[in-house]
């Protein structure tokens, strides 16, 4: 890559990771399509679109007042206890921490697809995963993995509750990708472990339905760019139905915790 196309590609890849963060993505960042060799048949990038060159990953955080839904509203004389949880799960969480922020994830992955194919590169984005499915298929493999696109984008690594662990944010925050054509310049991967994982095992002890198993093959001290432990999705499903306790596996994690300001501005 000569000195002006390298140029370009800096350019392009600059204009575009801020026009996602101008759209209000949290987190932004670019893998080649080279560090996604060894995916399953027909979720490698370059299969899904021929040409494609680089994958574009953002993700939106989740607020943290939305993330401790559980603990909201106790003592209320206006939702007794018996539905409070229930209310608090379908009218906050599942609406302020997942779909609203789901929708805005394929916005912004429209228009940033938009702009790259009106520059010239063909480019492609799946919805956030299971967005829109029917009931029946809603456990059915997505067809591109935003997690593993989020991970080879350098943005985290993979924790043992099975999604992406940030620096910053942890595991609350949720993604999407765009495939492109474009020669977008390569963010750098992830250099140190942002799940404390087998010294930590929170997710896994937390998990009420025991949906969470770490696999043997997870070393301990390395970065996770694969999954470190296997989700029971039936199981998961169930204790949710049961227990409330979406989300529980993003909650009790440890990482991404800075300190936070209160009302007169000074570091709670």
């Amino acid at each position: 890559m000569d000195g002006g196309t390298k140029g370009h590609a800096m350019d392009l890849t600059t204009a575009t990771a801020n026009m996602a963060r101008d759209m209000g993505a949290s987190l932004v960042g670019v893998a080649p399509v080279e560090r996604f060799d060894g995916a399953p048949p027909a979720h490698h990038p370059a299969e899904l679109l021929p040409g494609a060159k680089a994958v574009m990953t953002f993700g939106i955080r989740i607020l943290d007042r939305v993330m401790a839904w559980p603990d909201l509203l106790k003592g209320s004389p206006f939702y007794p206890e018996s539905k409070r949880t229930e209310a608090l799960r379908l009218c906050l969480y599942e609406k302020s921490g997942y779909q609203i922020i789901n929708d805005h994830l394929n916005a912004i992955a429209l228009r940033v697809a938009t702009h790259l194919e009106d520059v010239g590169y063909p480019s492609l984005f799946f919805p956030t995963t299971n967005t829109g499915v029917p009931e029946e298929y809603a456990h059915v493999p997505a067809i591109f993995s935003h997690r593993h696109a989020a991970v080879r984008a350098g943005l985290g690594e993979f924790g043992l509750n099975n999604v992406v662990v940030t620096a910053r944010y942890g595991p609350r925050i949720r993604w999407n990708s765009v495939i492109t054509a474009a020669p977008l310049t390569p963010s750098p991967l992830l250099a140190m472990k942002t799940c404390d994982g087998l010294a930590c095992l929170e997710c896994v002890r937390q998990c009420p339905g025991g949906a969470l198993s770490t696999l043997p093959e997870a070393e301990e001290h390395g970065l996770w760019l694969n999954p470190p432990a296997r989700t029971d999705w039936n199981t998961c499903r169930q204790s949710r139905m049961v227990t409330d306790c979406m989300g529980r596996c993003l909650r009790v994690c440890p990482a991404g915790r800075p300190p936070r300001r209160g009302p007169s501005g000074q570091i709670a």
